[in-house]
């Protein structure tokens, strides 16, 4: 790939992060500092790292990235002035050949702090056989008000899945839900990893939600809908004094419908 078309792909894929980041900065999920985003690109997509680059190295390697290039917005960036900062809080970040390390060039702040668990997410993409991916974590109000009860996780994942139709459509892998944990460790970045194999959003309690798909506008509508269906659990509870969505025979009856088209 020419250097011009490299710096094409990493302008648009800038410009696309940009968007998301505006997008959920209106919908009020990313205070001030908050929520984080990233896109794994295209093998081929190198560039030049400068003199003395800046380097986050792995506790352990992380052989499926080896040599790639990621885009992730800078620690301490505010999604709402994203598009005026384009240009120096979304930083380039390339693995080292051994897949030990992500460098960045010098004069780019440092990635955020949750990088360990966006490499580890991230490192699931050839597995799944795509070409790219992406991760949208964002703060989402009802979510974090909904994942700080003291329901056990399974519970609220099958309530969400029978809140909104749209999960079971569109979500095929459903969701998870995970412990609260210090943000920013390895160890996170690992269990969110294991979730991620076998569903399309990840919710740390009392933290946010992350979404993980091969495009960033998917992240995005992941992250959405869990959203989304936990406001309906909370106006249902509101409302009705518990939680309704969907019965076992709907539910049934959508996902036979949904296996047969």
């Amino acid at each position: 790939m020419n250097h011009i078309a490299v710096m094409e792909k990493i302008k648009i894929a800038k410009k696309d992060i940009s968007e998301i980041a505006s997008h959920l900065a209106r919908m009020g999920w990313s205070e001030a500092n908050a929520g984080n985003i990233s896109v794994l690109m295209q093998r081929g997509t190198a560039f030049d790292l400068g003199e003395n680059p800046n380097s986050y190295h792995f506790p352990e390697p992380v052989r499926a990235l080896a040599g790639r290039t990621i885009l992730i917005t800078a620690t301490g960036s505010r999604f709402r002035r994203m598009k005026r900062d384009i240009h120096t809080q979304i930083v380039p970040v390339i693995i080292t050949e051994f897949g030990t390390a992500a460098l960045w060039p010098a004069e780019f702040p440092a990635p955020t702090s949750e990088i360990g668990t966006h490499i580890q997410v991230h490192s699931l993409t050839p597995d799944l056989g795509w070409e790219t991916s992406a991760i949208v974590h964002t703060h989402s109000t009802k979510m974090l008000a909904l994942s700080s009860s003291d329901i056990p996780g399974e519970m609220l994942q099958d309530a969400v899945e029978r809140a909104h139709p749209e999960i079971s459509i569109l979500m095929k892998k459903g969701l998870a839900f995970l412990d609260f944990a210090p943000p920013g460790t390895w160890e996170l970045g690992k269990n969110t990893r294991d979730e991620f194999k076998r569903a399309n959003a990840v919710i740390w309690r009392k933290h946010g939600i992350l979404g993980f798909a091969e495009d960033i506008e998917m992240a995005c509508d992941y992250v959405e809908m869990t959203e989304k269906a936990a406001e309906i659990l909370l106006l249902e509870k509101s409302a009705f004094g518990n939680f309704l969505g969907l019965k076992d025979r709907e539910l049934e009856n959508l996902r036979g419908e949904l296996a047969q088209s």
